[in-house]
């Protein structure tokens, strides 16, 4: 067996750093390194048993520090040991000197806008500047709405007819022409007059051809008005004494319907463009008969103790007159609504009354005032007022001449007036008591029924010369007259 001792093979004891630190004394270099690395080789044989390492000596001395031996590979990293107290902060430092400006940063987003401010208060205005050049017209506007028609004026009075020109030489005649259709044949009720005698219950119906009486035909109790439908050819007679119409066919004399109505019916108007018959009675109403159907469709209140009736078929206006109180007056009746829409005071106990057509003007005979109230359609307003005879109870217009008849109970005339001066130009004696007026505006014929004596009579004037022409006998006590022209 043999001893060897291999940490000094090959190199300097004192500097066998094998490049760590001694775990004994901390050291690179140490005696500790030396004796640790001594080995006990044991030979037997031809194998060498290690030895058992022997005891740690006592360290010896320290030897010279030997050539610091090549630097060894850097050891792994060992962890962090904890970090220790900051230690106090140093006195400031010189500042460096400013370093250049950085470039400047992109634009923020713009913030939210505040609050207004409140508004300040208004500055004096400041002087009125130079009026500017008037800038080019603009182009014109949009035609507004035509506005309301305005009322109608009332009708200027009728100027004076201008003289007669000469009459122009007759030219030559020239050639026929063809023959036309036949037309339709004209009624045999052309021209006809009808009386209602008051004390028989009958109506005289005279031929105003021959002035005549060609029947009589039979109604109610004590007939007392007459009204001519003359498209229709139907005859509307008032029976105040049974309350009723009776509607009479022209073509055959005969009666084809009875009508009741109000109460002691006086008067009756016929409307010839809508066929409505209207009939007043005592008890301050009138009652509206649709002529088609001859049945009363409307009954309309009006004043008091209603008198007489006309109609403008025209303006599809009925006039209704109201005989009681102080001031007699004229209910107006719009033929469209059936209502009343105005009321136009007139002279005292008003009876009788006709209406101008053409003119749209209503006359009515005042029988206690002696005169005739002349009113304006269109306004309802009183215009004129002409003195006749005494006590007027009846009167007829003939719209072709402008000329209107006004029956005088008691002075047994009648007073002929001009429309167009609203004067009388002409008085003409009938028969006693004249209570009603019928106008033939075709022939000029005006008939005048005579109510008092056993047998009454029909007055006939001619409208060319305003004297009587001709009398006629009818019933007893004629007390109303109608005309189919």
């Amino acid at each position: 067996m043999s001893i060897e001792d291999n940490s000094t093979r090959g190199q300097n004891p004192r500097t066998s750093n094998t490049g760590k630190r001694c775990n004994r004394c901390g050291r690179f270099t140490c005696i500790c390194n030396v004796t640790q690395n001594v080995e006990v080789n044991v030979t037997v044989g031809d194998q060498r048993a290690t030895g058992a390492i022997g005891a740690t000596g006592d360290p010896g001395p320290t030897g010279d520090p030997g050539p610091t031996g090549a630097t060894g590979r850097t050891g792994a990293t060992g962890a962090a040991g904890a970090t220790g107290r900051t230690g106090a902060t140093g006195a400031p430092g010189r500042t460096g000197a400013t370093g250049a400006t950085g470039a400047t940063g992109a634009t923020g987003a713009t913030g939210a806008t505040g609050a207004t401010g409140a508004t300040g208060a208004t500055g004096a205005t400041g002087a009125t500047g130079a009026t500017g050049a008037t800038g080019a017209t603009g182009a014109t506007g949009a035609t507004g709405a035509t506005g309301a028609t305005g009322a109608t004026g009332a009708t200027g009075a009728t100027g004076a007819t201008g003289a007669t020109g000469a009459t122009g030489a007759t030219g030559a005649t020239g050639a026929t022409g063809a023959t036309g259709a036949t037309g339709p044949t004209i009624p045999i009720s052309v021209n006809r007059i009808y009386v209602a005698n008051f004390g028989n219950g009958n109506v005289s119906v005279i031929d105003g051809n021959t002035e005549t009486i060609i029947t009589t035909v039979a109604v109610g109790s004590g007939p007392n008005a007459v009204g001519v439908n003359s498209v229709t050819n139907e005859i509307y007679v008032v029976n105040s004494g049974s309350n009723n119409v009776s509607v009479i066919d022209g073509s055959t004399n005969t009666v084809i319907a009875t009508v009741t109505v109000g109460l002691f019916p006086r008067a009756v108007g016929v409307n010839l463009v809508t066929n409505l018959i209207y009939v007043a009675n005592s008890n301050s109403n009138v009652s509206v008969i649709d002529g088609s159907t001859n049945t009363v469709i409307a009954t309309v209140t009006v004043g008091a103790a209603p008198e007489g009736v006309s109609v403008n078929p025209t303006t599809n206006r009925i006039y209704v007159v109201n005989n009681a109180g102080a001031t007699g007056s004229v209910s107006v009746i719009d033929g469209n609504t059936a209502t009343v829409i105005a009321t136009i005071p007139v002279g005292v106990a008003p009876i009788g009354t006709d209406v101008d057509r053409l003119t749209n003007v209503i006359y009515v005979a005042n029988s206690n005032s002696n005169n005739v109230s002349v009113i304006d359609g269109l306004s309802n307003t009183v215009f004129a007022t002409v003195p006749v005879g005494g006590v007027p109870v009846a009167l007829g217009v003939n719209p072709v001449t402008n000329r209107i008849y006004v029956a005088n109970e008691l002075d047994d005339t009648v007073s002929v007036i001009d429309g167009s001066t609203d004067t009388v130009i002409a008085t003409v004696p009938v028969g006693a008591s004249p209570s009603a007026v019928g106008v033939n505006p075709l022939t000029n014929g005006i008939y005048v029924a005579n109510e008092s004596g056993i047998t009454g009579s029909v007055s006939v004037i001619s409208g060319n010369t305003n004297t009587v022409i001709d009398t006629i006998g009818v019933g007893n006590s004629p007390d109303g007259i109608g005309v189919n022209p």
